[in-house]
């Protein structure tokens, strides 16, 4: 349901988890939030500054709870509207109690999701590109994910955003100069010579980030490994050690697994998606095609497979599906070979091969032999595909199409032959952009999906 500041009604949510607790929070905003508060309270304490109160049932004057009472006038809210805080004791049956005192109150409904921070997105107190830094830490779950959120909340894109603009301003006002004193040539040579220095110094620092590398993408969303390979291949197995517990069933029968199975795992603080895939092989049971099938198609969306065949069965080679993906090589269950224990023992890695970049290793899950090696080269590699260096971040394909779509517009700007009315219509292409960049024009059908993913409360 799409929503905006035509709905003036005053919004409230439990900020904090629900269950027991030792303390909630409950925030309210909206114009009648110092209505709430006298009703609940008694009285408006001092703005911004935590007072300790009784909170009451208004009809009755039952006391609900005793707790802190915070009270932000506007604008000086995160919202920017008049906004509260009440907290409480986190037992279910106060928060319940108080939330239900809320609703009761006229004009007072429960927040939607994401809902505080979509008005202040509306009121002008945060751009979108901080939100989405706030939805992103949110969602973090890794320490590489956390550290990445803030860096996003460094403001360094903003700045930049904003800089962009007064430049384009100011070469517009140059090339609209022109079209209104045409007839002077030589100050249309310097203006003209002033504009290209402009547009030049923009693009300088736009081009490094218009190439995406996906690296903010994986980082985000996990890189994915799949664990592909014939049947009884130990590819559970793998899964389990990796995982370091019982995730799927490991059985000496071919074909045990039929459906992927998903695990995510913390690998030095980088998120990975480690998939477990039904053996590859001819089949005729519709059942075991099916999970084949899966595992076919889930292998265009991963960034690393690992191709495990046993020792004894070194030849059999990945499908071809798999030809233009990234491959390691898996020989399995060495530990049953008749091998010696320094050759068993050594970790063996075949040169890289510059179209798969095939590695080769020897493992045995089922004794730990060379997991913890796997595991420290899986680490490096998610390091190599997902460490986000630099001060200006591009956090997500909507930042970079913005992005892209301005530098477009600049560099069409320089063309030399195109007439001064199609320049200048070029310059305020790359405004738009960048201004949909930061939020303010041409976003609202990311908007209720963005503000979808917040939880209650924020």
């Amino acid at each position: 349901m799409a929503y905006g500041l035509d709905d003036r009604h005053t919004i409230f949510a439990l900020a904090t988890g629900y269950g027991k607790a030792a303390i909630a929070v409950i925030r309210i905003s909206g114009p009648n939030s110092p209505r709430a508060i006298e009703s609940l309270v008694g009285r408006l304490p001092p703005p911004r500054h935590a007072t300790f109160a009784r909170i009451m049932e208004p009809r009755t004057s039952a006391i609900l709870d005793h707790g802190i009472v915070l009270w932000f006038p506007a604008p000086n809210s995160f919202t920017g509207e008049d906004s509260a805080e009440l907290q409480v004791h986190g037992a279910r049956s106060v928060v319940a109690a108080i939330l239900r005192t809320l609703g009761e109150l006229e004009d007072f409904r429960p927040a939607r999701p994401g809902e505080f921070a979509r008005r202040s997105l509306e009121n002008g107190k945060s751009d979108l590109i901080a939100i989405e830094a706030l939805g992103d830490l949110i969602e973090a779950e890794t320490e590489r994910q956390r550290a990445f959120a803030i860096l996003q909340t460094s403001g360094n894109l903003q700045e930049a955003a904003k800089w962009w603009r007064e430049q384009l301003i100011d070469a517009l006002v140059l090339i609209e100069g022109e079209l209104d004193f045409s007839d002077e040539s030589e100050a249309q040579q310097s203006s003209a010579s002033e504009f290209r220095t402009i547009v030049q110094e923009i693009l300088k620092t736009l081009a490094p980030l218009t190439a995406g590398n996906g690296k903010t993408e994986r980082l985000r969303e996990g890189l994915t490994v799949l664990i592909a390979g014939p049947p009884n291949a130990g590819k559970s197995t793998l899964l389990n050690a990796i995982a370091k517990r019982e995730v799927a069933i490991v059985s000496e029968r071919a074909g045990t697994t039929r459906d992927l199975i998903e695990v995510k795992l913390d690998l030095g603080g980088f998120p990975v998606n480690l998939i477990d895939t039904a053996g590859i092989q001819k089949s005729d049971d519709p059942i075991e095609q099916e999970g084949i099938n899966r595992a076919l198609r889930k292998s265009e969306a991963a960034d690393l497979i690992l191709w495990l065949t046993p020792l004894t069965e070194p030849t059999l080679f990945p499908p071809e599906q798999f030809a233009d993906r990234t491959i390691w090589h898996i020989l399995t269950k060495v530990d049953q070979q008749a091998e010696t224990a320094e050759a068993v023992c050594r970790n063996e890695k075949a040169p890289e091969d510059v179209s798969s970049a095939a590695r080769k290793f020897k493992i045995s899950a089922r004794t730990g032999l060379n997991i913890e090696n796997l595991i420290a080269r899986l680490q490096e590699y998610a390091n190599e595909n997902m460490s986000v260096d630099g001060s200006l971040i591009v956090a997500n394909e909507r930042q970079r199409f913005a992005i892209q779509m301005a530098h477009e517009a600049l560099l069409a700007s320089l063309d030399e032959n195109a007439p001064l009315e199609v320049v200048a219509e070029e310059l305020r292409r790359a405004c738009f952009s960048l201004e949909s960049l930061m939020g303010k024009v041409g976003v609202e059908n990311v908007l209720d999906q963005l503000f979808s993913r917040f939880c209650i409360g924020k």
